[in-house]
């Protein structure tokens, strides 16, 4: 930069004109929403919400905010998702932490708590006893820690391969221990293998990965190129980690029990096929659900 930018830039320090240079930099980069992220990546900047912003656009900014800023709108204009530089996302009411290594929580997988909220209203429990659910293909523990946010008969296990993903799902229910309604118990394993068969669980619900091989090519490059793949890629299908899933969760379902599980928006066919198939008299027919954009996105299964 040329010592006339230089110049000119440390003069521009009220918020308004900083937040302006921002969003023609982030635009011209190719971000969406430049506006949004640069107003709340200076809000994060500034430890204030983002409608604050509004209250102080003639507010000078320090040259320790604005070089901090500066380094956020360099990484954000690189790709690096919102959630990642802040360090945090939103989820049913809940402020989580993530970061590089952990899948970021979508609206779909929002509306796959929903799904599962409305079904345990209408379950049938054999005991007094909590409810128990188990949820594979954790992440973040976002899916687990709304339902135990929002319910107090439930006792939530969650598992995790990956060890990074682990340690974020860990540090959100330490964070969210204040809130949550129920417990929520974290193990590290491949799905099932730290959990004995004994079919006890009232349910068994996922996110798992269900990107095939050809789609993890077409994915926009803020979630191929810094999402983890783990979290992701299931096999040339897709259909990998679904599979495993439906073939296994019947030792562990009581009967009764239900199995829910987020799916990709073109495997209707091929998950019906599944159960049908592998799973054939193991559960009932499954049910398909659409999400907000109307694409059949969610399945739901008893155990016989």
């Amino acid at each position: 930069m040329c010592r006339q930018s230089q110049h000119a830039d440390r003069l521009l320090k009220k918020l308004i004109e900083v937040l302006k240079l921002a969003e023609n930099y982030l635009e011209q980069h190719g971000i969406e929403s430049a506006r949004l992220n640069a107003e709340r990546l200076l809000a994060d900047v500034l430890g204030i919400g983002r409608l604050e912003l509004y209250l102080q656009f003639d507010r000078p900014l320090a040259e320790d905010e604005l070089e901090l800023f500066r380094e956020r709108i360099r990484r954000r204009s690189s790709g690096e998702p919102l959630q990642y530089i802040i360090g945090r996302t939103g989820f049913r009411g809940l402020t989580l932490s993530v970061g590089p290594g952990v899948l970021i929580p979508r609206p779909e997988t929002e509306q796959l708590a929903g799904l599962v909220l409305d079904r345990l209203d209408t379950l049938a429990v054999t005991d007094a006893g909590a409810i128990k659910v188990l949820d594979l293909c954790a992440g973040s523990g976002a899916l687990a820690l709304a339902l135990a946010a929002e319910r107090n008969d439930l006792c939530c296990v969650l598992t995790e391969l990956s060890g990074t993903a682990a340690a974020w799902a860990g540090r959100n229910i330490k964070e969210q221990g204040g809130s949550l309604r129920s417990p929520v118990f974290l193990l590290r394993c491949d799905l099932f293998t730290a959990i004995r068969a004994d079919r006890s669980f009232d349910v068994v619900v996922s996110n798992p990965p269900y990107v095939s091989t050809g789609e993890m090519a077409g994915l926009p490059p803020e979630v191929r190129n810094h999402e983890p793949s783990l979290a992701l890629a299931a096999g040339a299908e897709g259909l990998d980690m679904i599979a495993r899933i439906i073939g296994e969760a019947n030792g562990y379902l009581r009967p009764g029990g239900l199995l829910i599980l987020e799916t990709g928006e073109t495997q209707h066919s091929a998950v019906e096929e599944l159960f049908a198939g592998q799973a054939r008299g193991s559960y009932s027919v499954p049910e398909f659900r659409t999400d907000l954009a109307g694409k059949p996105r969610f399945v739901i299964a008893s155990r016989m």
